[in-house]
């Protein structure tokens, strides 16, 4: 249900701001032939059709104002439209045929870059600029980028004054979205008090459907408008934020016992020493739940879960170096022990000659010995 209502007050501000912005002020000037203005290109040297104008390979042609613009005066000129060239804008003064009477403005001077689309608001000020004695204009002209050029399928599609300034038009745009701006920072409350994702996600609802509305406008290039949208936008990134953090905080919270697996598993293959066996078993443990992880994060685009599993694999290959350690380790203390044993058996086989040489000495001088009594005992005898 709040959802739901969130989605009508978005949709009831869209409409608002489709009816409310500029209404009051912008006058649109019909793109018909009784409206092109005198002093230029007739209406028959131009192509009206479906509610635009186009222009190619003349000058300059006008179009009459709904009202004349008084020498001093200043008024925003909102155009529409495409050009396959460079062009220029300016009032007209009602006095003296194609006698300007305001500055003039220049396309590729104010970001246009031919051929292309454009959207424009243009402030040009009433004032005397050709020197002919006017008083007021009572039509705004499009004329091509120099006094010997001509426009190239220039196109309008659509033409609107606004008789005040530059100043006032903006401030009058940000005033009307700041409807928008209260929904936004309302989202965003909303998001921080949000106890379910739900509730998360009804805010960014909210959140983004102002953004869009302000970013409509922002092309028009007011910076006021533009800050509105900045901030606009970075609520509904907070809010985003906001929805990946609880979401990867849960998802997190799932594979906590498979990092935890791993952790000990290295542990316990640092401790096992040259216990080959165990630091293989610790490395399978480690390795599955590794893999486990990895398929969480292949399923998730969270990064915090993207960056869990890459620390598990660097663990699982820390593991697998403490296997190599532990392999030579034990092949180390194999190659001692056989090496003890071979000098023991060696000292063993040495004691063995020992007692051996030991024993026929005895032998022999036992029988040395006898011999030299029988000798003796013989010559007694005699």
């Amino acid at each position: 249900m709040k959802r739901i209502i969130a989605l009508i007050l978005a949709l009831t501000l869209a409409l608002s701001m489709t009816t409310l912005v500029f209404a009051a002020d912008e006058i649109e000037i019909p793109l018909a032939a009784e409206n092109v203005g005198a002093g230029a290109a007739k209406a028959e040297e131009l192509t009206i059709a479906d509610g635009s104008i186009t222009a190619n390979a003349i000058g300059i042609f006008a179009l009459n104002l709904p009202e004349r613009v008084p020498l001093g005066d200043t008024v925003v000129i909102h155009i529409k439209g495409s050009s396959e060239g460079d062009f220029r804008t300016w009032l007209l003064a009602a006095e003296g045929t194609q006698s300007t009477f305001s500055n003039q403005w220049k396309a590729s001077d104010n970001g246009f870059t031919a051929p292309g689309e454009f959207e424009k608001y243009i402030e040009l000020t009433a004032e005397d600029f050709d020197s002919v004695g006017a008083t007021e204009a009572d039509a705004v002209s499009f004329k091509a980028p120099s006094y010997d050029a001509q426009l190239e399928n220039f196109t309008l599609t659509y033409l609107g004054v606004i008789y005040a300034s530059m100043s006032e038009v903006e401030g009058n745009a940000a005033e009307e979205l700041q409807p928008f701006m209260d929904q936004s920072n309302a989202a965003l409350e909303a998001a921080n008090a949000a106890t379910d994702d739900a509730g998360r996600q009804a805010a960014l609802t909210d959140a983004q459907a102002a953004a869009d509305a302000i970013a409509e406008k922002a092309t028009l290039g007011f910076p006021s408008v533009n800050d509105l949208l900045k901030a606009a936008n970075d609520n509904v990134k907070t809010i985003n934020n906001l929805i990946t953090s609880a979401a990867s905080a849960a998802v997190m919270e799932s594979i906590q016992s498979y990092i935890d697996t791993v952790n000990t598993a290295l542990e316990t293959a640092k401790g096992a020493g040259s216990d080959v066996a165990a630091v293989e078993a610790a490395l399978a443990d480690a390795q599955a739940a590794c893999d486990y992880v990895e398929g969480v994060a292949n399923e998730n685009d969270y990064d915090s879960i993207t960056a869990a599993s890459r620390e598990l694999k660097l663990t699982v290959r820390e593991i697998e170096s403490v296997l190599e350690d532990s392999k030579k380790q034990k092949a180390d203390e194999e190659a001692a022990a056989a090496k003890k044993a071979a000098e023991e058996e060696a000292a063993a086989k040495r004691r063995t000659t020992t007692i051996i040489i030991v024993v026929v000495v005895v032998v022999v001088v036992v029988v040395v010995v006898a011999v030299i009594l029988g000798v003796l005992k013989k010559k007694k005898k005699k």
